[in-house]
């Protein structure tokens, strides 16, 4: 087991050290002036770009690294089509960079997974329970990441993240800190339709406290960060 482990580490450093200076310079150009079309071209010519993007996708501070998260799901919708064992190891790799024998933080990984997910959910149907799993690991950095990738998810395919819509109440909830609140609301507006009356109900009421929340979380939506009040999005569902 300390060996594979040990393997699959040296792989993701060594596709890092052997990209060409040149190459890891040009995606990075084309993320600074968003032309994704560029990225996702380089990444169907040299499928090691990546790993290139998820290292850049853990930037989530930055206009880049969302860019780069954005990039791996246009990418994946290519390479599903063509490499898709190649995207089945990527998508092995980042859930091995949530476990503590992976000796670091996959800071980005429930949105990169989200991203590669999405291109084609019934194939990689098996992988969303392992998303919504990380929910609850003592990393609750995590939180806001998972309720994104359901939310992905589930504007291809609703009903395999239906199993999960508990985590909805639970993020929005007193375990929920603002960005995760936010990513709920958003999943809550894809699967509204499919929730039971019952399930709206008690969702409703938890809304209705929220309206009173001022705090702010800092979200990247078309393009660019917005700062949102989670008590003006949760009026917006009241209304």
């Amino acid at each position: 087991m300390e060996y594979y482990i040990l393997s699959i580490r040296s792989s993701i450093d060594l596709y890092w050290l052997n990209m060409p200076h040149a190459l890891k310079k040009k995606i990075h150009l084309a993320l600074e002036s968003n032309d994704l079309g560029a990225v996702v071209s380089q990444t169907k010519e040299n499928r090691k770009v990546l790993s290139l993007l998820v290292r850049m996708a853990y930037d989530k501070d930055t206009l880049v690294g969302w860019r780069a998260i954005k990039a791996i799901g246009l990418a994946a919708e290519e390479l599903v089509k063509t490499d898709y064992e190649f995207l089945r190891e990527t998508v092995r790799r980042l859930l091995w960079s949530l476990t503590d024998e992976s000796g670091g933080i996959g800071w980005a990984a429930p949105e990169i997974l989200g991203e590669i997910v999405s291109a084609d959910p019934e194939r990689f149907s098996d992988i969303i329970p392992l998303i919504a799993g990380v929910y609850d690991v003592e990393e609750k950095v995590f939180r806001p990441g998972v309720l994104y990738a359901l939310g992905k998810i589930a504007e291809i395919s609703p009903d395999l993240v239906m199993p999960f819509k508990d985590l909805i109440r639970r993020a929005l909830s007193g375990e929920g800190d603002p960005l995760s609140r936010v990513f709920a609301f958003d999943l809550l507006k894809t699967l509204k339709n499919r929730l039971g009356k019952g399930d709206l109900d008690d969702l409703k009421k938890i809304i209705q406290n929220l309206q009173s929340d001022h705090s702010e979380a800092w979200v990247y939506k078309n393009d660019c960060f917005v700062s949102i009040e989670v008590g003006e999005y949760a009026h917006t569902f009241i209304s």
